[in-house]
């Protein structure tokens, strides 16, 4: 791939998110993370509305796996902030911070989604992925813990 090829792309398909992450990609391995963070914002600002937590989240992968991690946090902070029920969104962040094996990150954001105003369902996924979390990377605590938090909420629900 060449520069010139993706830009051609990014003019030809400029509402295709697609075009766009593989442009990001594409700078993000060649070391050329100022040019990254451009495209980034040259594909938001032609990207439909609709589709911008979609291209933050993945160039927020992108940070995460070859960038700076905290701007990858920085980014997929704000998308949670605009979206809080966004579970995929919180998945993916979750899934970045366990592979960075920051797990006492992890627990702090495990802890911040299962305190979110969600659904019953979404918040049963939470806890489940926070309570295999414990098992896999924790102490016997931590699962006690989760535990006692699950059964907190369930509690909390069958008083309203």
């Amino acid at each position: 791939m060449t520069v010139k090829y993706l830009k051609d792309m990014c003019k030809k398909f400029s509402q295709s998110c697609q075009v766009w992450v593989k442009t990001c990609e594409y700078h993000f391995t060649q070391k050329q993370f100022d040019e990254a963070r451009a495209s980034l914002k040259r594909a938001l600002a032609v990207l439909p509305q609709r589709k911008h937590a979609k291209m933050t989240s993945k160039f927020a992968v992108l940070e995460f796996k070859v960038g700076s991690p905290d701007r990858g946090r920085t980014l997929l902070d704000g998308i949670l902030d605009r979206y809080p029920r966004r579970v995929d969104i919180w998945s993916i962040y979750l899934d970045q911070e366990i592979k960075l094996r920051d797990f006492d990150r992890t627990r702090q954001l495990f802890e911040r989604s299962i305190h979110q105003s969600l659904s019953s369902k979404k918040i049963k996924f939470f806890f489940k992925r926070y309570l295999q979390f414990e098992k896999e990377h924790g102490t016997p605590e931590g699962v006690e813990h989760v535990k006692q938090a699950a059964r907190a909420y369930v509690e909390s629900k069958s008083e309203q």
